[in-house]
């Protein structure tokens, strides 16, 4: 599936829209998100990591994020 935006990560600010929790907590999401796929620092979260994560189809996603 080719995505509409032309991206593949996800922001604490595209997981508010998703989840409606604050952006702090999304920080918290994320962080949990590379510590399951072991990702180090510096990496970035991709959709299909963060709907696995969160349990949300990726095409919900993408209709979040745009």
């Amino acid at each position: 599936m080719k995505s509409p935006l032309n991206r593949m990560t996800v922001y604490p600010s595209d997981l508010q829209k998703i989840t409606g929790r604050s952006e702090r907590t999304c920080q918290r999401i994320i962080n949990k998100i590379k510590d399951m796929f072991g990702l180090g620092k510096q990496q970035l979260v991709t959709v299909h990591q963060a709907s696995e994560y969160l349990g949300i189809p990726v095409s919900d996603m993408y209709s979040f994020m745009r």
